[in-house]
């Protein structure tokens, strides 16, 4: 089962339902509680052909691997997720909220992207995630 794991506190998340919500809004899927993440941030589907996450036209966007989405990208083992102003390295991010039971907690442990002003280093900005399958 694809799972997601969070960079900052190492929670995995597996990606129980075909489409996951990720965002600020409590009924979002993955509630991320920053006001740089929008209500509705991104979305990951899961088809037989694999992961895709798409963002759903964000202010401070959607990174893969450090590369801001534009449409949709097929996600691969081992990629690493940036929602909002989030540093890959998962530092000065915010903790999760799950909001819903149907996407559970498993356990605890090629053009350049446009420049945008980074938020405010000692405030936590987004979340970061790496993708499994």
């Amino acid at each position: 089962m694809p799972r997601l794991i969070d960079r900052r506190t190492g929670e995995e998340r597996e990606l129980l339902k075909p489409v996951v919500l990720i965002g600020r809004a409590e009924y979002c899927d993955i509630c991320v509680p920053e006001p740089t993440v929008s209500r509705e941030h991104a979305r990951i589907h899961r088809r037989l052909t694999g992961c895709y996450i798409e963002d759903l036209g964000s202010r401070h966007g959607t990174r893969v691997n450090g590369v801001r989405l534009r449409g949709r990208a097929k996600l691969r083992d081992g990629d690493v997720i940036a929602v909002a102003g989030a540093r890959p390295d998962g530092q000065q991010t915010t903790g999760l909220h799950m909001c819903h039971t149907d996407t559970a907690e498993v356990s605890r442990r090629n053009q350049p992207p446009p420049q945008e002003p980074a938020p405010p280093q000692d405030a936590p900005a987004g979340a970061c995630f790496v993708f499994r399958k």
